[in-house]
């Protein structure tokens, strides 16, 4: 079998197996889920809202003196805050659930046999290999892509419902947000399947990829009370994620602690994912092609 006839193949698998089905539905609800905790705050804000900041403010006048009524106001987002600060941090969080999903939903083929079961009508390891990393590719951006968009339609059509019609600006970025949100789906879904076929198994796979992450969120929380070297933040995972994601949609988002000279660039994070993806990759293939799984 050819590996244009085997990456059809794998493809056509997505679409029958009822587990990706099943997660794909779990990824729309998700998605649907979270979008309202952002979208509270495009509400203009009321005199509840008012009483409430001046109440807050009489209580504090004593400890802060330069406070103001204004200070303890919520904050009322415009749609390109809804687009910036909403949509594209949501949909960094799911990437972390189209990881992991993608993670369980390959290697249930290496726990079941089911792998080895294939090889023997598809011996060409590195065929089966590259046909399983692209479909896995597929399957994360289907993954993130579904979320992105059912977000995003609600996000637009609430928004409009508060504004009025004349209210969505041309200029929010959201496309940017979509496009960043599916190559990243795309990369995520192809690097799990490379750490399973590196790892012979979800179980050590996922253990890799959540030491990664964990370090990356410790790096976050110490970032601003230590001094950190700026590499750190561009070797980071996490903060690539975010110059893919959000850096697409709004190129001068705010990357503290970095200074000017220091920020990431969606192309700096495509090239750190590809980078990443080809080392990954050939670790995969020497691990794939030189492991006897037959039993």
């Amino acid at each position: 079998m050819s590996f244009s006839n085997l990456a059809v193949a794998e493809a056509s698998r997505l679409r029958h197996r009822s587990r990706a089905t099943v997660v794909l539905l779990i990824t729309l609800i998700v998605s649907l889920i979270g979008t309202p905790m952002f979208m509270t705050r495009v509400t203009p804000l009321t005199a509840d809202d008012y009483a409430q900041a001046a109440a807050e403010y009489e209580l504090s006048k004593e400890t802060c003196s330069t406070c103001t009524v204004e200070s303890y106001l919520p904050g009322v987002f415009d749609f390109h805050e809804v687009v910036h600060i909403g949509i594209g941090p949501w949909m960094l969080l799911l990437a972390v659930f189209v990881l992991l999903a993608t993670l369980i939903y390959v290697g249930a083929d290496f726990a079941s046999g089911a792998i080895t079961t294939q090889l023997t009508f598809t011996p060409n390891r590195m065929q089966l290999l590259g046909a399983r990393t692209l479909a896995s590719g597929l399957f994360g951006a289907a993954m993130l892509g579904i979320a992105v968009i059912a977000s995003s339609v609600v996000s637009v059509v609430w928004y409009l419902g508060v504004h009025g019609l004349s209210s969505l600006p041309a200029d929010s970025g959201l496309l940017g947000t979509i496009s960043g949100s599916l190559i990243l789906g795309f990369v995520l879904g192809m690097l799990a399947s490379l750490l399973v076929f590196l790892f012979n198994g979800g179980a050590y796979a996922g253990a890799t990829a959540a030491v990664v992450l964990i370090a990356a969120f410790a790096l976050e929380m110490v970032a601003f009370d230590v001094a950190s070297p700026a590499w750190l933040f561009h070797a980071s995972p996490t903060r690539q994620a975010e110059a893919l994601v959000v850096g697409l949609a709004n190129p001068g988002y705010d990357q503290v602690p970095l200074h000017a000279a220091e920020l990431l660039t969606p192309g700096e994070s495509l090239l750190y994912f590809a980078t990443l993806l080809a080392v990954t990759a050939a670790l995969a293939a020497f691990a794939f092609q030189r492991r006897d799984i037959t039993n």
